[in-house]
């Protein structure tokens, strides 16, 4: 495998990638340890989490703008704290069960194994869908404009039908940007194993991992965690700004990259994970997160709009005896209280998954198998149901909520469906499972016992 050329890949090649790259998940599975149900529920979540928060962008008060250029007129200033707030910590922790996994695939399976698995479960479906996704994405943002101020649905659909095949197919990586970095991520990592190897002890190798694996769970190690992030993220106040973009934008992509190496790190420390699985850390954690995130806030509008100092900025200076902070000041706070929030997000989601899902329930298998083709799909939905929807006199909130239900059916009827038993089902879990919604609903085991044998 060492010496195979994946690029470029032709229709031959994709089907060997998937072939090779099942038959090594099988003959692993006679080898591996017992399923990690809380990091691979966490992560569903955090995908999952991409619906609401794109459902919800639709029905911000915040006039439209470059990154989501539609809004209804009946909006609500909740959904952009919450879109803010969830976004602090989201894809943080989604990059560290990356991160984490990765090592995982590396120690049990070898970097050969590793890099292969990793071009089929993230190379080929970038490959794949996002010439789908952004003529789709991009059309439903046209349609949902063209229905608004056109004054009907019909009118956003002439709109669409007038464009140019040009117009569609911009070199952006929308929504699966995170597959765009994770790649870029994993190759790094791979060549750099190869490198050390060649060049290094393993003893120093292991250095740098070792360092940040004892930081994430010595006390107070969290605080030095944060100094590389309050670094990446100084210029933005704390903001992580994600580029859609081929060319990574380097706040985001220095800042994510950290955090993957502290998952990767971490898998050396997880015979501590039972010291996670506490409701004082968990609570106390996520509680951190929220008394931080007003805060925090703040210091980003000051930062980002040039809003004057708010009233909890003021109170705590007064209250500390100390003067209003200027701007630049403003900026390193900022990225200091984002920085904590990310960490104490990771630890206390953490926490709370490895409480109550770290067990099989075939309800959560389900959610779990089928998340990655839910988000995969769903940015379209969630900006063509808005437009269906804006001229519908229902209040924010009922649309919001008609939004993320009718994409999230969607995704996992049409996940059932066509799926999860197929090729495409293949490519994205590892192997063709039977169709199970009916089971899932019902909480009872996804396959019957003589199907669990591969």
């Amino acid at each position: 495998m060492e010496s195979r050329q994946f690029w470029p890949l032709t229709a031959g090649d994709l089907a060997t990638l998937i072939e090779s790259e099942r038959t090594s998940l099988n003959d692993s599975m006679q080898i591996q340890s017992p399923r990690l149900h809380a990091f691979d529920g966490l992560r569903a979540a955090m995908m999952l989490l991409g619906l609401v928060l794109h459902s919800a962008c639709s029905y911000q008060d915040s006039p439209a703008d470059a990154i989501w250029n539609f809004r209804d007129p009946q909006g609500s200033s909740f959904f952009g704290l919450m879109i803010l707030y969830i976004h602090v910590w989201r894809m943080p922790i989604f990059m560290f069960i990356a991160g984490f996994f990765s090592a995982l695939l590396v120690e049990r399976r070898g970097d050969a194994s590793f890099i292969s698995n990793r071009l089929s479960r993230l190379g080929l479906p970038m490959l794949i869908f996002l010439p789908l996704m952004v003529p789709l994405t991009i059309s439903a943002f046209v349609f949902a404009n063209g229905s608004r101020y056109g004054g009907s649905v019909d009118a956003g659909f002439g709109v669409v039908s007038s464009m140019k095949a040009a117009d569609l197919f911009l070199p952006i990586t929308i929504h699966l940007w995170f597959l765009y970095y994770l790649l870029l991520y994993c190759v790094g990592a791979f060549l750099l194993i190869r490198a050390g190897r060649l060049c290094l002890p393993e003893a120093v190798r292991s250095i740098p991992t070792r360092i940040l694996g004892s930081l994430t769970m010595i006390p107070g190690g969290t605080l030095l965690l944060c100094l590389p992030l309050i670094l990446f993220l100084k210029n933005t106040a704390g903001l992580l700004q994600t580029g859609v973009t081929f060319i990574p934008e380097p706040t985001s992509f220095f800042a994510y990259g950290f955090i993957y190496l502290g998952g990767w790190s971490f898998w050396g420390q997880r015979a501590h994970l039972d010291r996670l699985r506490s409701w004082p850390r968990c609570i106390g954690s996520i509680l951190v997160t929220i008394f931080l995130f007003p805060f925090w806030l703040e210091f980003f509008l000051q930062h980002y709009i040039g809003l004057p100092p708010g009233k909890l900025t003021l109170s705590t200076c007064t209250a500390l005896g100390v003067e209003t902070p200027g701007l630049k000041s403003v900026m390193w706070i900022g990225s200091g209280m984002s920085a904590l929030m990310i960490w104490n997000g990771i630890w206390g989601f953490l926490s709370l998954c490895l409480l109550i899902t770290n067990r099989e329930i075939p309800r959560i298998r389900y959610i779990v198998d089928g998340s990655y083709w839910v988000y995969i799909i769903h940015l379209p939905f969630t900006v063509l149901i808005p437009g269906l929807l804006v001229h519908q006199s229902l209040g924010a909130f009922p649309k919001f909520f008609i939004t993320l239900g009718l994409t999230t059916l969607i995704g996992y009827l049409s996940y059932d469906w066509f799926v999860r038993s197929g090729v495409i089902g293949e490519l994205l879990n590892g192997r063709r499972w039977p169709r199970a919604l009916g089971r899932a609903l019902r909480n009872r085991d996804l396959v019957e016992p003589e199907e669990q044998v591969i």
